[in-house]
């Protein structure tokens, strides 16, 4: 392989089929920063960062400066086949403070040139041996079903609450249409301890069979999720409580959770990913991978670190079945799993969400 000769980065913007609704924000669209790395042969390495202020606090602007700044600076005239895989990873979280989705975005499109250089799909870099991971479907906050869209395929659904009053209502009711079908809810730090409590209380005395709860408590709040745990014995997933190892490591001393997800957008890339899923494994958490809202290039390397830390468990990787047409026969949503191309390296995904009208402003190595 050679050495990285030019960082990139262009504005991806997708419509979604269905507006996206939490606790957090509503949106109808993906917003993301598609980065592209150059190397001296003529390849082309993708990764995607998206914006998303109210989690990573990062936009459009921020990523762009960041990749073409600090991060370039790491990147060019680096040859990634001269250090180990996970090189990448430290020298960028090195660089800079923070910025989880431009160095993820930078780290995935790096792993897509060493995977094309090996002959391998990103996934079986990774050293994953399946294809394909399970996911489950979102049903968007103040909402009972999906807007007419056909997700049949689906087996498993996780819903957004924390919006409305009648949230326990509205999961009763969903669950009633799935007699004996775990329920996943997710509601993005929007309770307190006391709404928490008496809402799972409420949905457990309707018979409803609760798969986990997702982040019901303010990220901060490990000991409020340290007591739900105690009073209800529903499993707690953390989400925006865990961005880094550091954050897990607080989780795990103070009891908080059952479950982390790993979100690449939070942690900074597929090898912090690997990282934090191997101590919540040794501290026997559950795992789950999910990501942003974010188009196939940034759901396929989510999708292959689901594949190598956790295959068989149901991740939360829908995001890029937003943005694609029901009808599309190429889509790499089949039967509820999210199926990964067998092209060496990753950027198979990015030729079908990346036009070649997309602008890009580029960084070329000093000769």
């Amino acid at each position: 392989m050679a050495r990285i000769v030019e960082v990139a980065t262009a504005r991806l913007v997708r419509q979604l089929h269905t507006p996206f609704v939490t606790a957090l924000r509503r949106t109808s669209e993906v917003v993301s920063v598609a980065v592209r790395l150059t190397d001296a042969e003529g390849r082309t390495g993708f990764g995607e960062g998206p914006q998303v202020w109210r989690v990573t606090g990062e936009s459009l602007a921020s990523i762009e400066a960041c990749v073409l700044g600090p991060l370039a600076d790491q990147l060019l005239g680096w040859d990634p086949e001269t250090e180990p895989a996970s090189y990448a990873s430290n020298a960028l979280a090195q660089a800079v403070v923070g910025n989880g989705g431009a160095r993820s975005a930078c780290e995935t499109a790096v792993l897509d040139l060493l995977a094309q250089g090996a002959g391998l799909p990103l996934v079986q870099l990774l050293g994953a041996t399946t294809m394909s991971v399970a996911t489950d479907v979102t049903i968007a906050a103040q909402g009972d079903f999906l807007d007419g869209v056909d997700a049949s395929q689906f087996s498993q659904v996780k819903i957004k609450v924390g919006l409305d009053p009648a949230d326990v209502d509205r999961v009763i009711r969903i669950s009633r249409t799935s007699p004996g079908v775990p329920v996943r809810i997710d509601a993005n730090q929007a309770w307190d301890l006391e709404t928490a409590s008496a809402n799972i209380e409420a949905l457990l005395s309707a018979g409803v069979s609760l798969e986990f709860v997702e982040q019901p408590l303010p990220a901060w709040d490990l000991a409020g999720h340290a007591e739900l745990r105690r009073r209800w014995g529903v499993p707690i997933v953390l989400d925006e409580s865990v961005f880094t190892i550091h954050d897990l490591r607080r989780a795990i001393d103070t009891g908080s959770g059952d479950i982390v997800n790993i979100k690449l957008a939070k942690c900074g890339g597929i090898h912090a990913g690997i990282a934090i899923a191997r101590e919540a494994t040794a501290a026997r958490l559950g795992l789950m991978v999910g990501s942003m809202m974010e188009s196939e290039l940034g759901v396929s390397a989510a999708a292959a670190l689901a594949a190598a830390i956790s295959p068989d468990a149901v991740h939360d990787l829908d995001a890029a079945w937003w943005s694609i047409e029901p009808s599309d026969s190429d889509s790499p949503y089949r039967e509820g799993r999210f199926v990964m191309d067998p092209t060496p390296g990753s950027s198979h995904a990015a030729h079908r969400v990346v036009p070649e009208t997309l602008t890009w402003t580029s960084r070329a190595q000093e000769q």
